[in-house]
């Protein structure tokens, strides 16, 4: 009997339980999300339509979380990631083709071919059901990653092969892998910067954008951005350590500068946070070059040393609409047609410098929180850069949620997530499909909107009659 009720009371908890129901609004979302974009008889407009409002339910729910917070563990919003991300585990690909590039690339250099030379047009057959799924915008672009992607990119290859299945579940492990690791790092880092670990889980594992991108997405900026936080954290903690003359502190220090090594070796990027460390001290800066150099080159002598030109070589007439320089030099080409190209080039490099020229006055600022410092180096670096990705946003926004320790920063992060979190639809569609698909999603939150508000108005009007007559 008391065992009977024991279990009576763990279930009651459990449904009423801090953030239960926006727990369930949101998985119910992410469910909707997956199914949505399944591939069932669905017309493009409800297809986009769906899946939008899906979106926007989640990004909802996860807002409404945030006013939950101070009732909410760090294992309670563990549990919540859970939910949310079950579903889009096992949906298709979603927010973008590239994780079919990295099994082109993959399957290129398991042939024994030079990945950082052929693009998946001429390295696979012209039948290949891979090169078929290929945005033909990079059929024939070279891979662009680091040595470290490319080594587990030829081992997918070879063991999934053209198994589209398989291989999107090979690369989906590794994402996954990427946000255990941001799941790990995030609490502690938010620890050392005076940051509620709560507060951090939910601005950032929590995040849409990871849910849009690590997870649907499978970007290899997963596993990149799990093993720099990773390594910021050891290498951070290595160094307090140092500076106590505490034990172990070198082995630990090698450990971080290897992890953010590897990171560096996925997307170079993550050397933003290699330098961050590496600038406390003469000898922390030798030892962190020699880390960097001797892994890389042992890396590149297993992958290859394409990787150095790969991404100059990868050129595409493609404007980027959210690089902010990009989008100035298409303005200015309005007035002539002509001076387009060399307008867009201009403001690029012009970007490129300035934002160049604020991150290394960043870095230069010791004294600068380093975990809040890679998170505004990052910002820098997305905003002036030519191309603009909306994964690309998380390399500022989980440094930044680590270090969210006011009000003000806490509202930045989740509003300017909660709007980019809106701007992609989950599935490329034609162009009338998807106004109409936004339109109806619109229509369709609206209507919830005002459905919800006219039943808590009569909900209101009842009240007084209802506690009179049990008065009387």
């Amino acid at each position: 009997m008391t065992q009977l009720l024991d279990v009576r009371s763990r279930t009651a908890t459990l449904f009423t339980a801090p953030g239960t129901g926006l727990a369930v609004m949101g998985g119910a979302a992410a469910t909707v999300l997956a199914l949505a974009t399944s591939g069932l008889v669905l017309s493009a407009p409800l297809m986009t339509a769906g899946s939008v409002a899906a979106m926007a339910v989640l990004v909802l729910a996860w807002l409404g979380l945030g006013r939950e917070l101070p009732a909410l563990s760090t294992r309670r919003l563990y549990a919540i990631t859970a939910v949310w991300a079950a579903p889009l585990l096992v949906a298709r690909p979603l927010f973008s083709h590239d994780v079919w590039s990295y099994i082109a690339q993959g399957i290129t250099a398991a042939r024994g071919l030079d990945a950082y030379r052929y693009g998946p047009a001429e390295a696979l057959d012209p039948g290949s059901a891979v090169v078929g799924q290929v945005s033909h915008y990079w059929l024939d672009t070279p891979a662009p990653y680091g040595p470290a992607w490319m080594l587990l990119s030829r081992l997918a290859g070879a063991g999934a092969g053209e198994h589209l299945v398989a291989g999107v579940a090979l690369y989906r492990l590794l994402a996954l892998a990427g946000v255990l690791l941001i799941a790990w790092s995030l609490p502690r880092l938010a620890r050392r910067c005076s940051t509620a670990p709560a507060t951090a889980l939910w601005l950032g594992l929590l995040n849409p954008l990871v849910l849009w991108h690590l997870v649907a997405g499978v970007h290899n900026d997963a596993l990149m951005l799990g093993l720099m936080l990773s390594g910021l954290h050891l290498s951070l903690e290595a160094l307090d350590k140092l500076a106590d003359r505490a034990p172990g502190r070198w082995p630990e220090l090698v450990l971080g500068l290897t992890l953010l090594t590897v990171a560096a070796n996925i997307k170079i990027v993550a050397a933003v946070a290699l330098c961050f460390v590496a600038i406390r001290s003469l000898s922390v800066l030798l030892l962190s070059t020699g880390v960097f150099v001797s892994l890389t080159l042992a890396l590149s002598t297993l992958a290859g040393f394409g990787w150095v030109t790969a991404p100059f070589a990868a050129t595409t007439s493609v404007y980027s609409w959210m690089s902010p320089s990009t989008v100035l030099g298409l303005l200015l080409g309005l007035f002539n047609a002509e001076l387009t190209q060399p307008a867009v080039t201009f403001t690029n490099l012009t970007g490129l410098t300035v934002g160049a020229l604020l991150a290394l006055r960043l870095i230069h600022r010791t004294r600068l929180n380093p975990v809040h410092g890679v998170g505004l180096v990052f910002a820098l670096v997305v905003a002036s850069s030519p191309v603009v990705q909306p994964w690309y946003l998380l390399w500022a926004l989980l440094p930044l949620a680590a270090t969210a320790a006011s009000a003000r920063r806490v509202r930045v992060v989740a509003g300017f997530s909660a709007v980019a979190a809106m701007l992609l639809p989950p599935v490329v569609t034609p162009g009338i499909s998807l106004v109409l698909g936004y339109l109806l999603a619109v229509a369709l939150i609206a209507g919830a909107l005002l459905a919800n508000y006219l039943l808590d108005g009569r909900s209101a009007a009842l009240e007084p009659s209802t506690a009179q007559g049990l008065r009387t």
